[in-house]
């Protein structure tokens, strides 16, 4: 089979969807009726979110380099593509899965972490711990520790993780020179629009994964119906 064959086409053509949809409401939507652009606009963040996690686990062709550069454009702002990529991939180690220390995208703490920390700082904590602290103050609680983290593996000299940073500087300036040149939609309102598209994303990971002393028994499977199954 050919590599033209393999080439997911689905995917490709949701990812276009996402990018006109994008567009469309940061500009025409928006100018129309500025409720259907920040729905359009945040919905279409979201979603190009979840294309990218498709891109950091091989799809939708066999060649990585051009998988990376359809979903360059820095949509989201906060996070950029290789340290989501990294970090993600680590997280997929079954034998650390949830650790508070080898998961990068564990939500759980060591009881001596915890005993240490200020009694505000429990409290942020807690209210993340529940699904409407996840929507709401989760995705400033991810990025403050996302970006602190990273910091740190910056000043100790790891050039990956300044790598992943530098590579975001041309991808947000993409989206920058949209906003400014083209698009409709004020800056700080898209900023709305970038934090509640990764508020969405906050639903589908709030149970993905538990405690347990078994790494076979830290993923959950989540049966529903509805909006939210």
């Amino acid at each position: 089979m050919s590599d033209l064959h393999k080439t997911e086409w689905p995917t490709l053509t949701l990812l276009t969807v996402c990018y006109c949809a994008w567009g469309l409401g940061t500009t025409v939507v928006w100018s129309m009726w500025g409720p259907a652009g920040i729905i359009f606009t945040t919905m279409s963040i979201a979603l190009f979110s979840s294309l990218q996690h498709e891109v950091l686990h091989g799809h939708p062709t066999r060649w990585n380099i051009l998988n990376e550069i359809l979903v360059l454009p820095g949509l989201t702002i906060a996070i950029p593509f290789h340290r989501f990529r990294d970090l993600h991939l680590a997280h997929h180690t079954d034998s650390s899965l949830t650790d508070p220390y080898d998961d990068p995208e564990s939500n759980f703490l060591d009881p001596k972490v915890w005993d240490s920390l200020s009694l505000p700082v429990r409290l942020i904590l807690k209210i993340n711990n529940t699904l409407f602290g996840r929507l709401v103050i989760g995705p400033l609680v991810s990025q403050v520790s996302f970006v602190r983290n990273d910091w740190r593996s910056i000043r100790a000299g790891d050039r990956a993780v300044l790598f992943g940073w530098l590579w975001h500087i041309p991808a947000v300036a993409i989206v920058v020179a949209w906003l400014v040149f083209v698009a409709e939609i004020p800056i700080i309102q898209y900023m709305l629009c970038a934090y509640m598209g990764l508020s969405i994303l906050k639903i589908r990971t709030f149970l993905e994964h538990r405690s347990h002393e078994r790494a076979s028994g830290r993923t959950v499977i989540v049966d529903g119906r509805g909006l939210l199954p």
